[in-house]
């Protein structure tokens, strides 16, 4: 699926597309890898679920431009650990990134999700976490 790196308004202009995402610094082997390619918007602290290694999680809202999503989705894939995701969104994708493998979906229809939920138990990401994941601006 491509996404356009500008959207065209009704005037005429453009205006750079972004993806907004979050990000669990916990998740992250080497949390560097966001350096440069994505601006933190709001950093919190949010409490782990119960049992978590990590009590708890450094979460990072983020912006990623568009141009710049699929680079980073990949090496993010390539620092990740097991246990988590990280997702990201425009206005009709979904991005799920975790440990060695992302994936591009259409955040609107949820069949399209099966294979992401399905990888996900594979990295012990189970399906009470895939299967409801936020798809809205507001995280």
């Amino acid at each position: 699926m491509a996404v356009c790196s500008f959207l065209e308004m009704e005037s005429g202009a453009s205006v750079l597309h972004y993806f907004l995402g979050v990000v669990i610094l916990e998740s992250l082997k080497e949390p560097g890898v966001l350096d440069h390619r994505a601006t933190i918007i709001e950093e919190s602290n949010i409490a782990a679920p119960p049992g978590d290694p990590y009590p708890v999680w450094s979460r990072r809202l983020v912006r990623v431009p568009a141009e710049s999503m699929w680079a980073l989705a990949t090496d993010i894939s390539h620092h990740m650990t097991e246990d988590f995701y990280n997702h990201f969104v425009d206005d009709t994708t979904l991005v799920v990134v975790f440990k060695s493998r992302y994936f591009v979906l259409d955040k609107f229809d949820k069949t399209t999700w099966q294979p992401m939920v399905e990888y996900g138990k594979t990295v012990r990401v189970g399906p009470e976490w895939t299967s409801s994941i936020p798809i809205t601006a507001e995280f």
